[in-house]
This record gives C-alpha cells, structure tokens and sequence, in this order.
C-alpha cells in the first residue's frame, strides 16, 4: 500500500470525526443510490451495469494516475454519503481504506471488484511482476475480466437494491454485450498478424491480461512500478531483449512520463508510442472503458503491422 502523508490522513480523520458536509453529494440527485468508485475506469464500468439506475462518481478524475494519488477531506465527504464504494482490491487502490476508515464506511459498503474472481468465476489471475507475491490487478484490461466486474456490479447492487434490479438487468446484459462484442472484434484484428510480431514493451507492467487475451508477448517493461526507476542493469537488458526480439515500438501510458523509454528508444532505434491507458480514461475517444480498448488495440495493431 502507498504511503500517505500524515498530515492528509490526519486532515481526512478530522473531517469525518465532524461528520463532514451535509451538501457533499449536493450534485446528485436526491434519494439516488450512490456509488463512488476509486477510479474513471470503474465509474464507466459501473454506467455500464447500473446506467442511470444509479448515481456514480469516481474518486480520481480521468486522466490521473492511480499510482500517484493524493486524497482530499472532499473525498471522505463523498463516501459518507455513499451506498457502495467500489474499488479493484489487489493492492491497486489500497489508499481507499483510509477514507473509508475515515468515514465511518465499512466492509459491508465497499466492493472490491478484482479479489475472489478465482474463487467464484473460474478466473486465472496472472502473477504481480510489481510486487511479487501477489496478482497483477489489471484485469479489466481483458474485456473477459471487464465483463465479469460489470456483472459484479450488477448482482451486489441488485441484492442491496431491490427495486432497481429490473433496470439493472436490462441495462447490464446490454453492456456485457457490447464488452463481449469488442473482444470478439479485437480478436480477429490481432489474429491477422502473424504470431511472431505480436512482440510489445510497455513502460510498466499492466498489460499481462491484454497480451494474454490476444496472444501478445511483453518482452519488457521500462519501470517495475510507476515512479521507481530501472537500475543501469535493468536498463541494459531490456535493450539487449528489444533488439533480441526485433520489437520497434516502445508503448508509453498518456498519464505516465516516458523518459526511460526515451533513453531505451535512443539506444535502440524503437520508437516511442504514448498512446496506450491502463488505470484511466482520457480524452475522446478514450473517454470510455470501450473507446480506451479500441484505443490500445488500434495503437498496437498500427505499430504491429
């Protein structure tokens, strides 16, 4: 988990120990069931399952970095006045839990959308190359694993929620289907390139589920995580594995600098692609979870073909 300053975590205690704003949730409408998610990622999803059976907000606006967030005592506010706080687990946005803690929140409000798949839906999690020991939790990344959240969502607010789940029924069973038919496309696409050009390098580990879904080899990541930098050492391999494997695109993400990348680029001859999200959407057309896979998928084929 992420360290957060004390001073912030203090100021986030002080907040919900006064109870915070009563107009904290003064934008949605009155007696809606509120939810409010970690990231713009599972704000999207959860449209995708609740549509507007429910009022959703994310904690981290598009195009910011899970990786390096702050929060803020207007975040305690909104969860106090939340249904459901949903987040992925595996470590992703462990800094929820203090705002939860904070406001007063506990287990029975929070979904956790990534944690037991394993365990109830047969899903096979890759390892976590950022943390060994754990799983990698990028799975929306495969539209199989996005299908599986939205279909979370859909059943946890439907038992809390009775009288919405004919709604949310309908509306999720649309979304699963438009996530369903966006694999089925983007597999054909990648199907057409010959397997040994399936070669990609990313700038941090977050792409195992997308390579795996479309047959894809990652033969390197610049950073471990976000904010580390490589050693001389791993900086070197890398290059020795890019020029091993023939790979000419290195693949940046919009919300992270590039400049190893660009070190590795100029010892190689690669060229730098900042085109790929993983963690947020962004601007049109990425500005849905649909727009950011057709997004990634269109930047990699462009450079794979």
């Amino acid at each position: 988990m992420m360290r957060r300053p004390l001073a912030v975590l203090l100021m986030l205690l002080t907040v919900a120990a006064c109870g915070g704003s009563p107009n904290s949730s003064a934008t949605a409408p009155i007696n809606a069931y509120q939810v409010i998610t970690t990231t713009s990622i599972f704000a999207d999803l959860a449209k995708m399952a609740l549509g507007d059976a429910a009022h959703i907000e994310s904690i981290i606006p598009a195009g910011a970095d899970v990786h390096t967030f702050e929060p803020s005592p207007s975040d305690v506010e909104k969860i106090q006045s939340a249904d459901l706080i949903i987040a992925n687990g595996l470590g992703l946005d462990s800094w929820i839990q203090s705002l939860i803690d904070a406001a007063g929140k506990g287990e029975a409000d929070t979904l956790l959308l990534g944690e037991g798949l394993d365990q109830e839906s047969g899903w096979v999690y890759l390892s976590n190359a950022e943390t060994p020991g754990t799983f990698d939790p990028h799975i929306w990344l495969d539209p199989k694993g996005a299908a599986l959240y939205v279909q979370r969502i859909a059943d946890h607010v439907s038992r809390n929620a009775p009288d919405l789940a004919q709604r949310i029924a309908a509306t999720s069973v649309d979304g699963i289907t438009k996530i369903n038919a966006i694999d089925a496309d983007l597999a054909v696409d990648f199907a057409a390139i010959d397997p040994d050009q399936r070669k990609i390098v990313t700038m941090h580990d977050a792409f195992g589920y997308f390579a795996r879904a479309y047959e894809i080899e990652i033969v390197g990541v610049a950073v471990a995580s976000p904010g580390q930098d490589p050693s001389a050492q791993e900086i070197r391999a890398l290059i020795d594995a890019i020029r091993a494997a023939g790979v000419t695109a290195l693949f940046s993400e919009v919300q992270l600098l590039s400049k190893v990348l660009d070190q590795i680029a100029a010892e190689t001859g690669a060229t730098v692609l900042q085109d790929l999200y993983s963690d947020a959407l962004g601007a049109s057309p990425a500005d849905s979870y649909l727009g950011v896979m057709r997004t990634n998928a269109d930047a990699i084929l462009g450079a794979l073909r």
